[in-house]
């Protein structure tokens, strides 16, 4: 199974917490509140906005890199799953299709 994804790896879940549905994220590049994300990995595809993030227990508006921040997560997610960020638009819109190559006519007659 192949996964589609366009946007930039931004970092990986560490932890996921069931409780809260929280995942705490180590960070490799910067992520702010409203950002649309894409979490992957072999059990897990979805996306969503990141409504809130938590730095030691801080609401923030922005996780830098190399820190390791709590982001609310609407499905299970897994440790080692790689977290995307997206191009700007709607989280359920879904990834562009190949642009449609037209075959060439039949010369056979």
């Amino acid at each position: 199974m192949g996964f589609q994804v366009t946007g930039i790896k931004i970092g990986n879940v560490a932890e996921f917490d069931w409780r809260f549905m929280r995942a705490l994220i180590e960070l490799e590049l910067s992520l702010r509140v409203g950002d649309r994300v894409q979490i992957v990995g072999p059990d897990t595809d979805f996306r969503q906005i990141v409504r809130e993030i938590k730095l030691s227990r801080e609401k923030v508006k922005r996780g830098k890199s190399a820190q390791k921040v709590w982001v609310p997560v609407i499905n299970r997610v897994r440790p080692g799953d790689a977290v995307v960020k997206l191009p700007p638009g709607r989280v359920d819109e879904p990834p562009p299709l190949p642009p449609i190559v037209p075959r060439p006519p039949d010369t056979d007659c």
